[in-house]
């Protein structure tokens, strides 16, 4: 499971339902991004119509202002980020008890046995609700890439983003990795 966009989603959410604003950021051109005076001006995080103008994760302000003079940029709130990720495993954690943080905003949730029991159509579909729950309760969206292995769900939810459940099962590896 990995949180699209984590810091400007996470900040976007807040800002909306919390303070109440009508702009939502992820539907505009903006970014997270450090202190530009105190040379950590870099983009963190960055929406999807920022990056229909070009601008990188990690380029400097400078030039992802030059690429959108209207950008909006809004400094990082660390604290913000840990509380949305503590929700975000807790939320995780109704499903499996086995979670397994990978970084602030992604992590693998173990069904051990779940495939044998259940099989492969009902564990899409758990990844499918997951999602779901996940953008109803608490207001961003996820890749989920599933797998009977850890590395290959982290391949799968890399294929398109965002919001979307992808499987990489090993038989499917030669059709899709192409």
């Amino acid at each position: 499971v990995d949180v699209n966009s984590a810091f400007l989603s996470w900040s976007a959410v807040y800002r909306t339902c919390i303070l109440g604003e009508s702009e939502d950021l992820r539907r505009a051109p903006s970014i997270v991004g450090g202190d530009q005076e105190k040379r950590h001006g870099i983009v963190l995080a960055k929406s999807i119509p920022a990056k229909q103008f070009g601008i990188q994760t990690g380029e400097p302000l400078v030039s992802a202002r030059r690429k959108c003079p209207d950008l909006i940029v809004i400094p990082p709130d660390y604290g913000l980020y840990v509380r949305a990720s503590r929700a975000l495993m807790k939320l995780l954690r109704r499903y499996s008890d086995q979670v397994i943080p990978y970084s602030i905003d992604e992590a693998w949730v173990i069904f051990d046995g779940f495939e044998s029991l259940y099989g492969r159509e009902q564990m899409v579909s758990l990844a499918y609700q997951m999602k779901q729950e996940i953008r109803d309760w608490l207001g961003f969206t996820v890749n989920i890439g599933v797998s009977t292995k850890l590395l290959l769900s982290k391949m799968a939810g890399e294929f398109s983003k965002p919001d979307r459940v992808h499987t990489l099962f090993e038989e499917e590896m030669d059709r899709k990795m192409r």
